[in-house]
């Protein structure tokens, strides 16, 4: 029987209900706002009693380039709010994750798009504006990294992968 593909709003589920478990044996009492709330995904409440705020971004495949988010996601930075990128690799083997502060996250895609717009295309023509914005956090090429990411990028990638404790 040839491998079925989830449907998009199932691997959508599948990544929030995973942090949200993992979250949740770290004694935090999680919440998935099941679309209730624009921004958020989970809101949990850390043993501590600090409130923390959650975007999920999924996907299933193995092969893993980048995390497409939006211009939405260049600004609304807080202490509280953090990005939780899920890759579930095809179901095969344990999900990799990496939980990212938003300041991060948003100050990452606003100078990546910014230096990129500043770039020729491949017909030698400026971009043009998109609202579509791609977070390298794996196979990052060296000229990638050096033209547009911060040049500890590969570094602080590794400092978040399965880093929930961030959020005590």
């Amino acid at each position: 029987m040839p491998e079925q593909k989830c449907q998009k709003q199932n691997v959508g589920n599948a990544g929030e209900y995973y942090i949200a478990s993992r979250l949740s044996a770290l004694n935090f009492t999680a919440t998935i706002t099941l679309g209730r709330a624009e921004k958020y995904d989970i809101l949990a409440l850390s043993p501590k009693g600090k409130l923390k705020k959650l975007s999920v971004k999924t996907t299933q495949l193995n092969d893993l380039r980048n995390f497409p988010l939006s211009i939405k996601d260049e600004s609304g930075q807080s202490e509280d709010f953090f990005y939780a990128f899920v890759k579930l690799n095809s179901f095969k083997k344990e999900p990799d994750f990496w939980v990212i502060p938003s300041k991060v996250v948003c100050s990452v895609l606003k100078s990546t798009n910014i230096k990129w717009m500043k770039t020729l295309d491949r017909k030698g023509k400026k971009h043009k504006g998109s609202s579509i914005r791609l977070l390298d956090l794996l196979h990052l090429k060296r000229d990638l990294i050096n033209k547009f990411y911060p040049k500890d990028w590969n570094k602080q990638v590794k400092k978040y992968y399965k880093n929930l404790k961030q959020l005590l």
